[in-house]
């Protein structure tokens, strides 16, 4: 990973050295953030990739630490890209989010026009835990279907989320593969009211792993329990969303 993270860098530097050379007269700094943002556009940068040290664009650009640190300004201005001192520097991901909808995940973000993928980690059928069962109003030693999975943007986590599920409201959880709510659809389950409890979380190692960012960096843990029309609960989930991805939006 750490090779490959390299090779990437190393491969940007010779596009933004050969790209840069072909800039204008405008100030250096201009040039160069204008140059970066070109490769962001074109997909040279993908979503979420780091980009090379400051220091390292400077000397191969022959330019000073102060003309790279204004142009990255510039561009963490314009909401393109994310400084985590310690960290590095990585291309922005965004995903304006509504709790108000009804669509779920994977229809708000393809209306964005990115790619929304799943990467499964559990999709069974299991004993509802105490506190499971009593959320979702289901007697003791009841069935329920419980998911496990990333969420991916553009081929990057940006959310790991848990759900239990009632099993008569998916009785053959193994066959999901991609939107929970459109399934629903068409089987003619609705869900017609969603409750939230939000709250600001430090990652876990073993989350920071799947999640692609660092041990203790903070995530918004958003708890959901989403109920037909009838009153019945239909889903109980944690959803743990990156918060240098997200940004929830809720209409009064």
């Amino acid at each position: 990973m750490a090779t490959q993270k390299v090779s990437l860098m190393n491969d940007f530097i010779a596009w933004l050295h050969q790209e840069f050379a072909q800039a204008t007269a405008a100030p250096r700094y201009i040039q160069l953030a204008t140059t970066i943002e070109a490769a962001i556009n074109q997909r040279v940068l993908a979503v979420g990739d780091f980009l090379p040290p400051e220091r390292a664009i400077a000397d191969a650009l022959d330019v000073s630490r102060v003309t790279v640190s204004k142009a990255m300004k510039l561009l963490e201005e314009k909401t393109l890209i994310v400084r985590q001192q310690g960290i590095g520097t990585r291309v922005a991901m965004h995903i304006g989010y509504s709790l108000n909808q009804d669509h779920g995940f994977t229809a708000q973000v393809l209306r964005t026009g990115s790619s929304v993928s799943n990467q499964w980690l559990l999709r069974t059928r299991m004993t509802a835990p105490a506190e499971v069962a009593k959320v979702l109003a289901l007697a003791s030693n009841s069935v329920v279907a419980k998911l496990r999975r990333l969420r991916l943007m553009d081929g990057s986590p940006v959310s790991l989320e848990t759900t239990y599920i009632p099993a008569r409201f998916l009785p053959d959880p193994e066959k999901l593969e991609h939107s929970l709510y459109a399934l629903w659809q068409s089987r003619g389950i609705i869900p017609e009211g969603r409750h939230f409890l939000l709250k600001a979380v430090a990652c876990s190692e073993e989350n920071a792993s799947l999640l692609n960012v660092p041990g203790g960096a903070p995530l918004l843990r958003i708890i959901q329990t989403t109920r037909n029309a009838q009153g019945e609960v239909l889903e109980f989930s944690e959803t743990l969303c990156r918060s240098d991805v997200y940004e929830f939006e809720v209409n009064g």
